[in-house]
């Protein structure tokens, strides 16, 4: 997910209409929910293939067929072996850094959190039936907040505000502090399931109960800066600001809009489309609609929105636009790139390679059309297919629908989950030492020509009676010693299978700035990579070379049903082991 983000503080379905699930089922059906989816150049390992989008058979595409489902709530959970087969509440656990409120813990629990700690709120609204007949249905983190959805279709929003990523407003009584309303789960403004909530806007009624727009949510991702939902009728709403590298975007390029929007809304020309997935990253959002066809809008200056934007016209960005894929089934995005599967199991990628973080070889550092990702083809899976897909700020994760979950992309913080016995590692390590080797060598001749340099000055300086200084006068950068400097980038360019302990079938992932998060299907949560303010949940670690079971506590009497990684924080939703 996002990388953390400068700090600053100003007619719906009935759940229980759902057939119950186990856990494994239900883990397995969060994981196709992506957090925590014309004539183009299509590349082969770099090189292209044909002068149009083609199927793995190298055939034109035919018109899209795909009929996607629309977003349903998601069915209640039970566990194997339960005699009661009652379906059971799902409890949510926090970790990692909640200075911004993305906790939702209030103003007391703003510190770090090192192991996953049972949400008391959550709890005790659980207790009183009062986030529904099975408690949350999904949960998203953000850069510095979050967002959840409960069994009764309601949205929950928490953390920083200062974008309007809350979809409500946090500054309107001036009685309130703003911080008490942002670090504790609270309803977005101007939705609801039953047409009846919080009132959104500025004005008199804003903040009071009233009539809203009917919505019920059943899906809801999250950016740094913005977050979105679905309904069940595949209706989009979202909130928030996209920022750029020159600093705020905005929202709606229509010329004199507010460049924040606090409240939830449709987005002009998409009011009749229906959505089924949508996925976020740092600043650009993805969404996959009904008939297999992806849209993208957002910041596009890393090439992340699969079109060429011009720099000087980037605001048109926010207008949503479709890529030239067709029959899509799951959609996925890094901080500045992303993916798309088709029903074939095609893999499409583009936006930010800096890292090989889309598993193209040989590499180019920007993408700017979708192209096949030949190495995660179902033929080269013993013909399985990619199901979801979770990336961070310079690397990415894919999940087959065998369980397996492969990698590619930076791994300098141990992002990929490989220690140094992997053959994709030993590769890297031999290629280090090769460079320090020769970097040695190059090293000694360049202070050999640094010190006859200097020397030259010195005389030259005593000529002239202007020596001065140790090492005579300073004057630019070939004054200056050289050093060894550190290695070259290192990443796996393409990707590679990443071992899980005792070969566990994982149901789900997800991806923070540089750490990840699995859920195996026996219920059990795994971290690894770089966690710097506590977000891999494992006490005082902040690095972890391969995958590792998370334990806590409470969570030692859950079993893991998703996991959403954000900038500094983690957050998982689990059931009881026992009823």
């Amino acid at each position: 997910m996002p990388p953390k983000t400068p700090k600053s503080r100003a007619t719906s379905r009935t759940p229980g209409a759902a057939p119950s699930k186990t856990v494994a089922q239900v883990a397995a059906t969060l994981s196709s929910v992506d957090e925590d989816t014309t004539k183009k150049a299509v590349l082969k390992r770099g090189r292209a293939r044909s002068a149009s989008i083609a199927s793995s058979s190298g055939s034109k595409r035919a018109k899209a067929t795909v009929r996607l489902s629309l977003p349903a709530p998601l069915p209640p959970a039970t566990l194997p072996g339960n005699p009661s087969g009652a379906a059971l509440k799902r409890q949510l656990f926090v970790w990692g850094n909640g200075d911004m409120g993305q906790f939702g813990l209030g103003t007391e629990t703003l510190d770090e959190i090192k192991r996953p700690r049972l949400h008391s709120w959550v709890e005790e609204k659980n207790k009183a039936g009062q986030l529904g007949e099975y408690g949350f249905e999904m949960v998203a983190a953000g850069g510095m907040h979050t967002i959840a959805v409960d069994s009764k279709g309601y949205i929950y929003t928490w953390g920083i505000n200062d974008n309007a990523a809350l979809g409500r407003r946090t500054t309107r009584d001036p009685e309130v502090d703003a911080e008490i309303l942002e670090t504790q789960p609270l309803p977005v403004e101007g939705l609801s399931p039953t047409g009846r909530g919080v009132v959104g806007g500025a004005g008199p009624e804003g903040g009071k109960e009233g009539d809203v727009e009917n919505f019920r949510a059943t899906r809801v991702a999250a950016s740094s800066n913005c977050s979105v939902a679905l309904s069940d009728q595949g209706e989009l709403r979202i909130w928030g600001s996209f920022r750029s590298n020159e600093g705020l975007l905005g929202f709606d390029p229509t010329p004199n809009s507010e460049k924040l929007q606090y409240l939830p809304r449709a987005l002009r020309g998409l009011e009749k489309v229906r959505f089924s997935a949508i996925a976020c990253g740092e600043d650009h959002v993805l969404a996959l609609s009904t008939d297999g066809i992806v849209y993208t809008w957002g910041n596009g200056q890393q090439a992340q929105l699969g079109r060429r934007v011009i720099e000087r016209r980037k605001i048109n960005a926010l207008f949503p636009s479709k890529l030239a894929l067709r029959e899509i089934e799951v959609i996925g995005c890094g901080s500045y790139h992303s993916f798309a599967v088709d029903s074939a199991g095609t893999v499409y990628a583009w936006g930010l390679n800096t890292f090989g973080q889309l598993g193209l070889e040989p590499k180019d550092d920007l993408i700017v059309e979708p192209v096949v990702v030949d190495a995660l083809s179902p033929e080269n899976h013993g013909g399985a297919k990619v199901k979801q897909i979770a990336a961070g700020a310079h690397y990415s994760l894919f999940l087959y629908d065998n369980g397996e979950v492969w990698g590619t992309g930076r791994c300098d913080g141990h992002e990929l989950g490989i220690d140094e016995s992997h053959p994709a590692m030993q590769a890297i390590l031999k290629a280090r030492d090769l460079w320090s080797k020769q970097r040695d060598i190059d090293l000694a001749r360049e202070l050999e020509a640094y010190n006859k340099h200097m020397s030259a000055k010195r005389e030259e300086a005593q000529k002239n009676g202007t020596a001065g200084g140790m090492m005579g006068n300073v004057l630019s950068s070939e004054d200056m010693p050289p050093v060894k400097g550190p290695p070259p980038d290192e990443y796996v360019p393409e990707p590679v299978h990443i071992p899980m302990p005792n070969n566990v079938k994982v149901v789900h992932i997800s991806c923070g700035t540089r750490h990840s998060l699995a859920v195996a299907v026996d219920g059990t949560a795994y971290s690894w990579g770089l966690g710097l303010n506590s977000e891999l949940g494992q006490g005082d670690e902040e690095t972890l070379q391969v995958p590792t079971p998370l334990k806590s506590k409470t969570l030692v009497t859950h079993a893991a049903l998703t996991a959403s990684a954000g900038g500094q924080h983690s957050v998982l939703l689990g059931v009881p082991k026992q009823a």
